[in-house]
């Protein structure tokens, strides 16, 4: 999401404890939330100094985190002259930067799942406590900076804890219709993700969404199209009308994907004669699988139309061979009228070698 023309600031206090710490009282901290010139939410800072041990001995560290308005971590800042520091107060090197941002990023790191005592216990090995990685156990080396192992588990607890579902918090107070349609189309899935799980939440059957969530559905990831399709339900009363925008999409989106809608629609337990004449219409712009399980689902509803056998004829014509005999095999169980039991029997003649 753009953030190069940011105007309007507001300040939101949140209440947070330190995760070192958690059982001394929460604090008040003042979030700061920028908006751009639309008046949409882009990001969230806090400015603040985090104990990252438990005796006391370590350097408090000053930072400024930022995460996006979905409550995604984005990035940290530091002081001039301030950085972050491991044993001995070395401070960090580009890669150690480097290394903690890929950390901090990961919502679903093992730090999530240890307490901090952990980092403390020694790692035994066969020659006794091994010096080199102690105190920290090797499950977690590759999830903390070498030497600054607390620092790591503080800070990560910093951008992936009790404050995330706050920020997403105040974001919903500033959704308008306009915002939710911007997130729902961004290429940033984490804002698509939040948008789609609140309109389904919030707005079930609210129409403004319909054409973002097709979007999504014509666009997204498998889980995202699944959401999509529960959103649409009840967005589109009109059963006809769904099912022909998302045939359209069918022959939009992903091959791979496509099956989830005709899998959606073979379930219904009935579907008007339109969707299935809209469906046999399509075959011609999808490839095979989408093909047999259109095919498929005419067979086990035992449906046949003028123009649903003709649509499956043209497929006997088509470069594929696989999907031309599969359409053969299709018509071979129909009543046909003369013209196309020719072309079938045409094809039985030209490809009675390989059937």
């Amino acid at each position: 999401m753009n953030t190069d023309a940011r105007l309007e600031k507001t300040i939101y206090q949140v209440e947070l404890a330190d995760p070192v710490s958690p059982s001394t009282p929460a604090i008040t901290h003042d979030v700061v939330l920028s908006k751009d010139r639309s008046g949409f939410p882009v990001e969230y800072a806090l400015t603040f100094k985090a104990h990252v041990c438990t005796d006391g001995q370590c350097e408090a560290v000053e930072v400024t985190m930022v995460w996006n308005a979905a409550g995604y971590f984005e990035r940290l800042e530091y002081p001039p002259g301030r950085p972050l520091t491991k044993k001995e107060h070395a401070p960090f090197t580009a890669e150690d930067y480097a290394k903690l941002d890929r950390i901090l990023k990961d919502r679903n790191s093992i730090l999530g799942n240890w307490t901090l005592a952990f980092l403390e216990r020694p790692v035994e090995t066969g020659d006794g406590i091994d010096a080199v990685t102690s105190p920290t156990p090797t499950t977690v080396q590759d999830s903390v900076i070498q030497d600054a192992a607390y620092t790591t588990w503080a800070l990560w607890h910093w951008a992936n804890g009790e404050i995330v579902p706050q920020l997403r918090g105040i974001t919903k107070q500033n959704c308008t219709p306009a915002y939710l349609n911007h997130l729902l189309v961004s290429k940033d899935r984490t804002y698509a993700d939040f948008a789609l799980d609140h309109v389904i939440e919030q707005h079930r059957c609210d129409s403004r969404f319909v054409q973002s969530v097709f979007h999504i559905l014509e666009n997204g990831e498998r889980d995202q199209i699944t959401r999509s399709l529960e959103f649409l339900g009840h967005a589109m009363p009109d059963k006809p009308k769904l099912h022909a925008r998302l045939i359209e999409s069918c022959c939009r989106m992903r091959s791979a994907d496509c099956p989830v809608i005709l899998q959606e629609l073979a379930a219904e337990s009935e579907l008007p004669a339109t969707t299935i004449e809209g469906l046999t219409g399509c075959l011609s712009q999808l490839p095979y699988y989408p093909i047999h399980l259109i095919l498929r689902m005419l067979e086990e509803r035992k449906f046949a139309s003028e123009k649903t056998i003709s649509d499956v004829a043209a497929l006997l014509e088509s470069d594929d061979f696989f999907i031309a005999r599969r359409a053969y095999e299709h018509l071979a169980k129909q009543d046909l009228d003369v013209d196309t039991g020719n072309k079938v029997n045409a094809f039985r003649e030209r490809n009675h070698d390989r059937l």
